[in-house]
């Protein structure tokens, strides 16, 4: 089942925007077993993409459009595929009540142009009418379409709750389909193939897509056959032994993020967090705090960026820092007990290091990090070293230390400390 994707924006063939929607939808379908057999950027030009909407009709069973669904004039996506597909523009009555409840909602006022968005070609059907993100599929001859908006975490939501099982349904044809996600964080790409090498040779009848998902790695098995029960039970065995292999590096079979499992493990233990930051800049507590109902066990954290607010915040003895430097173990440690006791939590984390790209030495390098974590009145440390611009470094101290976390409360599972 071969299929396309076109991608339209001016800032994508401008080289303004990278196209994060593409690949994507891509790595899904891939993942699923569905040929992507071509991706198309174009600008936001009505004659081309017509042309190219005509082209790929031709020669594909399904085609998934991204961008250009808004409701200003460059907004051409909707009225240029009615026109390809020699369909009339229907206006879909529900969705413009809900286009101007969301208006009322947030307070702003109606403006003519908002009725573009709720325009979609006779036969369309809208893809979420409920949500905030919109978008509308239909079928043409043999071929499935979806047209889906450019804004990523739409377009992602949209894909995974509608694109792909529609598309899956529709290939498997009369055979039943079963999918599984895992997340996996803590092992290298070469362990965790080789790991693959050994156990997908003995489930056949799935199939097995790897994706790097910085910071996370993600593992998509695809069963397919006539039996529902039969293909879970078979995912539910290879599930089973990639845990046992890949052990506390699985993070999640489901959506769930990291700070979301180490939320439920922190209420579960009815344990209280806190949390001292230098590198990473507050990113640790703002991951925390993206998750609702965190105020149950977060209390608060410091980002402690200039050596003397370490000093006058968190009580980190002035000496330590002459004599052992910021980055280092012993601040480290000496952050993570002071965050505790400031916050007088059961628990609290703590990172100092050197994101870059300037302020590194032979002895202390560019993504050298220390982290520690207080747990009642024992506190360890971690050193890592970690690779990429200064970005991906603090991504990778507040998901090394989050996951530090996640492990430490799993060991402690039964324990009461507060």
């Amino acid at each position: 089942m071969n299929g396309e994707i076109i991608s339209t924006g001016n800032e994508l063939i401008s080289g303004r925007v990278a196209d994060v929607n593409a690949r994507f939808a891509a790595a899904r379908l891939h993942d699923a077993g569905l040929m992507v057999q071509a991706i198309t950027f174009l600008g936001d030009a009505a004659p081309l993409f017509q042309t190219t909407l005509s082209q790929a009709l031709g020669r594909s069973r399904f085609i998934i459009i991204t961008g250009g669904l808004g409701p200003t004039e460059d907004d051409i996506t909707t009225a240029a595929a009615a026109t390809a597909l020699n369909l009339p523009l229907c206006q879909d009555e529900c969705l413009l009540a809900r286009i101007k409840e969301c208006l009322k909602a947030r307070r702003l006022p109606w403006e003519e142009r908002y009725a573009r968005l709720s325009l979609m070609p006779e036969g369309a059907i809208v893809l979420d009418p409920g949500g905030a993100a919109c978008g509308f599929s239909l079928k043409h001859g043999g071929c499935w379409l979806f047209f889906l908006p450019g804004v990523p975490r739409e377009l992602q939501y949209l894909f995974d709750q509608f694109v792909l099982p529609a598309l899956l349904n529709v290939a498997a044809g009369r055979e039943a389909v079963s999918q599984r996600t895992l997340r996996l964080f803590g092992l290298r790409e070469t362990e965790l193939e080789n790991i693959l090498q050994k156990l997908c040779p003995m489930h056949e009848g799935v199939t097995v897509g790897y994706y790097p998902d910085f910071p996370e790695n993600h593992l998509t098995l695809t069963a397919r056959g006539p039996q529902p029960e039969v293909l879970e039970a078979t995912l539910d065995r290879l599930t089973e032994d990639l845990t046992l292999q890949v052990g506390e590096a699985l993070l999640a079979t489901d959506g769930a993020t990291l700070e979301e499992i180490v939320g439920v493990a922190l209420r579960r233990q009815q344990l209280s967090l806190a949390v001292a930051e230098s590198c990473s800049g507050g990113l640790i507590s703002h991951r925390i705090t993206n998750v609702p109902g965190s105020s149950d066990y977060f209390q608060g954290g410091v980002v402690t960026y200039s050596n003397q607010s370490k000093i006058d915040l968190l009580g980190v003895p002035a000496d330590t820092i002459a004599r052992y430097g910021a980055v280092s173990s012993q601040t480290a440690s000496a952050m993570a007990r002071g965050v505790r006791n400031v916050f007088r939590t059961s628990v609290s984390l703590s990172a100092t290091g050197i994101a870059g790209p300037d302020g590194g030495s032979p002895d202390k390098p560019v993504g050298t990090v220390y982290l520690g974590l207080a747990w009642g009145e024992r506190v360890e440390t971690r050193q890592c070293y970690f690779q990429g611009n200064r970005e991906q470094i603090k991504i990778l101290t507040a998901q090394t230390a989050l996951d530090w976390l996640r492990r430490e409360i799993r060991h402690a599972q039964g324990l009461s400390v507060h």
